[in-house]
């Protein structure tokens, strides 16, 4: 994801200074030396972007994955079992209170 945004940028920012740059007027070898640069300073910034979003989801993912499978030792009481302290600990359940 990393480089598939620094790519997408940096060709996004290299094509348009390009097509800006000749509808301009100007030399052709300045055009290019300013499309090289600005091609490098924006896969450089979409590096950046793609790593911020990949540590994001990352983040998510792992935070997600923590709530749906609960760790070792770590397990949720079952629902509709008996309450903590109950008087029936450790009889059948058919031997309750008459």
């Amino acid at each position: 994801m990393v480089r598939l945004c620094g790519a997408t940028l940096g060709l996004f920012a290299f094509s348009t200074t390009i097509l800006l740059g000749l509808l301009a007027g100007n030399p052709a070898n300045v055009v290019l030396m300013r499309a090289l640069q600005a091609m490098l300073a924006f896969c450089l910034l979409g590096m950046l972007a793609g790593w911020v979003a990949y540590r994001v989801l990352d983040e998510h993912a792992v935070r997600k994955h923590r709530e749906l499978v609960p760790a070792e030792g770590q397990a949720e009481p079952r629902a509709g079992g008996n309450p903590a302290g109950s008087e029936n600990k450790g009889k059948p359940p058919s031997a309750g209170t008459r």
